[in-house]
């Protein structure tokens, strides 16, 4: 490396709030093929909006060989994308939120991963073209206020003649092993039964009932709160599970959704008591004692980040502060109105949520990859309440605890998404992303996420693979996917503007009929995944276009998978998967 040439590159562009800039020197040294760069101190930051972190470091132009690794983002984009030094128009996306805190540069005299290591939850990544010239660098926006930790990054630079996206996933994948302490799932499922259980089985979620969404009320007392819509009981699903017996599928594990008072999303963080319409606890305690005589998996959905105004124990105080002393809410309206975001604070989360609530789910029988909803799918929040105020980083570090509690009381711990923090202590995400969304810069999606963790984690490509169609299951089988199925998962009214995330397949179990053909479908997914199961103790090596519709996937163990979209199907080792016969 061209120690002048990365001298030269080495500096902050610090963005003045009166719309000016000024540069800075990083302090960095290269060490062992890595180099270590931070912003240097600053007494005064009140003329600061932003740091632009490295920005002439990344910058190719149109017509080079290479291209950005940049993932995905719940925002901009629904997986990770390669963009290539092609000639386009202008154009420049923001991603916020990454879920990993890395990027990758693939050019012919520069090429690394580079990994944010200080304000990780704070940055955002900026990737465009102006007149021909790329650039790629990590922006912290700071409005005056100094950071509350220093910002740094690592670049560890790729050798080899023709370096790529594997590398970059290799590469990030290594450094999570030593900074995080990553464990194979073939290490952990020896000490965890339900874990190897979880390997093993297909994903089955039956959503019982919800009050309407979009919400009637947004700030719901007893007295105004809307009915809720009963989709299934808890004898429903005995019924199902039993049909599931006698089909034949082995492996199988269950959660329950909307379960609780008043159904999904309907009054957290109340929980109890169960369902009175569902059959109350009498009724789910005898679903459970049938999943255990039937040798499957039953756990369920429950929520340690959210709440309702009208849970039985609203308090204003508990919900995250933002800057200007206002309370941070989702934007949209959900079962129980409107969504406050919880603080990570001990008085809020390590008592309500995590002493009483958890171990009381666990005393009704449950056991398996118990689902805590959204706490791995979106970036930890930070708090300004004068009276509990929580860096991102602190409320990570919080949400952790939460995991390994659920880890400890039912066996492991489940949840949507796959944000970095999140991955040492989880053992399956529901769906890695939202789905596909268009951005100008994407030439190519590539599932870097499941080359950094599959092996590590279980997982499902995308909420469109869900309850998979004979296309998703291509995509499933890609991307290494534990296959998964949601029972009644259209529970948003239809209109232009809420579509159902899930896709348009949909399962029901109410009736014997919808028992029998849902059943018939998943008993032979589940055959599928008794062969392709044992690769989820598996790394990915590499993945490869081989052509426009073909793609070559090679694990740890040797094996290849090969998926050819054109027609449709699918190859281990040669031998053909897919379509199902």
């Amino acid at each position: 490396m061209d120690q002048k040439w990365l001298a030269d590159r080495m500096t902050a562009r610090l963005n003045r709030k009166d719309g000016g800039s000024e540069t800075a020197a990083l302090e960095w040294a290269l060490e062992n093929g890595t180099i270590y760069a931070q912003v240097p101190a600053r007494a005064d930051w009140s003329g600061i909006a932003s740091v632009d972190f490295a920005p002439e470091l990344a910058c190719a132009a149109a017509g080079d060989d290479g291209y950005y690794v940049v993932p995905h983002d719940q925002q901009t984009a629904g997986d990770t994308y390669l963009c290539y030094y092609r000639e386009r128009e202008d154009c420049e996306a923001v991603n916020r939120g990454m879920v990993m805190p890395m990027y990758g540069v693939i050019g012919k005299r520069f090429s690394c991963m580079a990994v944010v290591t200080g304000m990780t939850y704070d940055y955002e990544l900026v990737v465009g073209v102006r007149n021909g010239s790329y650039y790629l660098f990590p922006r912290v926006q700071l409005d005056g206020r100094a950071p509350y930790e220093t910002i740094r990054v690592e670049f560890r630079l790729l050798e080899g003649e023709k370096p790529d996206y594997n590398d970059v996933a290799h590469a990030y994948q290594d450094w999570q092993r030593v900074h995080a302490g990553m464990i194979s799932l073939r290490e952990r499922k020896h000490s965890r039964p339900k874990l190897d259980y979880g390997i093993r089985s297909v994903y089955v979620r039956i959503r019982h009932g919800w009050k309407p969404v979009p919400p009637k009320v947004l700030e719901q007392t007893d007295e105004n709160e809307p009915e809720m819509h009963v989709a299934s009981t808890f004898a429903d699903v005995e019924a199902l599970m039993k049909e599931f017996h006698a089909q034949g599928v082995r492996y199988a594990e269950f959660c329950l959704v909307g379960w609780n008072y008043r159904g999904h999303d309907g009054r957290w963080p109340q929980i109890f008591p169960v369902e009175p319409e569902l059959g109350g606890e009498e009724g789910l305690r005898s679903l459970i004692e049938t999943a255990k005589k039937l040798d499957y998996s039953i756990v369920c959905h429950t929520n340690s980040t959210d709440t309702y105004s009208v849970a039985d124990c609203w308090d204003p105080e508990d919900v995250v502060h933002l800057r200007d002393g206002s309370l941070s809410v989702n934007d949209c309206g959900w079962s129980g109105g409107r969504m406050y975001h919880l603080c990570a604070a001990d008085r809020v989360l390590q008592g309500r949520q995590a002493q009483e609530l958890l171990p009381q789910v666990a005393k009704l029988g449950f056991t398996g990859l118990h689902y805590i909803d959204v706490i791995s799918t979106i970036p930890p929040r930070a708090c300004y309440s004068h009276k509990h105020p929580m860096t991102a980083r602190q409320t990570a570090e919080t949400w952790r605890e939460i995991m390994r509690l659920s880890r400890s009381l039912f066996g492991g711990f489940s949840s949507e998404g796959g944000y970095d923090f999140a991955v040492p202590e989880l053992d399956f995400g529901l769906y890695v992303s939202f789905g596909l969304k268009p951005c100008p810069l994407a030439d190519e999606c590539v599932p870097l996420w499941q080359l950094v963790y599959h092996g590590y984690v279980l997982s499902n490509p995308y909420t469109t693979t869900v309850n998979p169609s004979a296309s998703d299951l291509l995509k499933v089988v890609e991307y290494g996917g534990r296959p998964t199925f949601y029972y009644d998962s259209r529970f948003v009214t239809q209109d232009e503007t809420h579509k159902n995330w899930m896709g348009e397949e949909d399962f029901h179990c109410a009736t014997e009929a919808d028992r029998r053909e849902s059943t018939a479908y998943i008993a032979r997914v589940a055959k599928l995944n008794e062969l392709l199961w044992p690769l989820q103790e598996e790394t990915m090596l590499r993945h490869e276009r081989l052509d426009a519709e073909r793609v070559r996937v090679t694990y740890s163990d040797g094996t290849q998978i090969e998926v050819d979209y054109g027609r449709g199907e699918a190859y281990l080792n040669g031998r053909q998967i897919l379509p199902l016969a």
